[in-house]
């Protein structure tokens, strides 16, 4: 058996009757002089004369790969023009928005969706343009410094609060609420960029369930202290649809009057809300 596997293989693949006078350089196979071919100078048979055809043949050219190369690259060119127009398009439209800041009212919204709750340690803020509250009569204001100010639960010096036109006084705010509140917590704020002699110095607040200019009743009269913190006045809770803040005196100034924030509050027996803080 060892003999004829012996002998098969020195014959020809293809004429077995034939005895192998060459070996195919590339398979080893056996070949008659018949089936051998010359490649490149080496004895081949001729399937793998047809692969190395074949393989020469897929080799890119010179020519080829400048024009893959430049293909790809107009292609490159294409997607980034494209990007680059549709961008600039979307730029195009939000450059307006973009250009806007964002104004307190705005900040307010976002923190009460960030937090899923108009509650805070305070208590909430009727006062909010956020639950609807808005002024609704005003003695006076100076363009920038409007009157809206007060109410758009942002204190800090990098933006204005509001100013009197002048130093008449009293100086009244009437603050309307969406629906009546129990108010119990009042926080005023002094806007630090103005001069401490135009703050606010006696103010009284009154409250009403009647109409805008009826039906007040007076919830108390304090003096504010030449602070920028916050400072928090408390009472047993009054109902009130409209609130009248009264700014009585200021700190000598003969110019102004000016003030940052009138918040008030609605304290609840929701764990947030802080205990009372006494009247300074």
């Amino acid at each position: 058996m060892l003999k004829a596997y012996s002998n098969a293989r020195h014959r020809c693949y293809l004429h077995p009757h034939r005895l192998a006078e060459f070996k195919c350089e590339r398979c080893k196979t056996g070949l008659c002089s018949e089936c051998s071919r010359e490649y490149n100078g080496q004895p081949l048979c001729e399937h793998c004369i047809e692969e190395l055809q074949y393989i020469e043949a897929s080799k890119p050219t010179l020519a080829s790969r400048v024009r893959d190369f430049f293909t790809s690259l107009r292609n490159t060119i294409a997607v980034i023009a494209v990007v680059a127009l549709v961008g600039g398009g979307i730029f195009y439209v939000f450059r307006g928005f973009l250009n806007q800041p964002i104004t307190p009212e705005e900040m307010a919204r976002f923190r009460y969706a960030a937090s899923g709750s108009f509650e805070t340690p305070e208590g909430i803020n009727a006062n909010s343009t956020v639950l609807g509250a808005k002024i609704v009569s005003f003695t006076s204001q100076r363009p920038g410094f409007e009157v809206t100010h007060l109410i758009n639960e942002y204190t800090g010096v990098d933006y204005p609060g509001w100013r009197s036109a002048d130093l008449a006084l009293p100086q009244d705010v009437v603050v309307e609420h969406d629906q009546a509140a129990a108010v119990s917590k009042l926080i005023f704020t002094q806007q630090g960029s103005e001069p401490p002699a135009t703050w606010a110095k006696d103010v009284e607040v009154d409250a009403s369930t009647e109409g805008l200019d009826r039906g007040y009743s007076k919830i108390g009269q304090w003096r504010l202290e030449q602070l920028t913190g916050p400072q928090k006045f408390t009472f047993p809770p009054v109902s009130a649809k409209w609130l009248r803040l009264r700014v009585l005196t200021n700190y000598g100034s003969s110019d102004y009057t000016s003030l940052d924030e009138f918040d008030a509050y609605v304290v609840t027996q929701n764990p947030l809300a802080a205990a009372p803080s006494p009247t300074p």
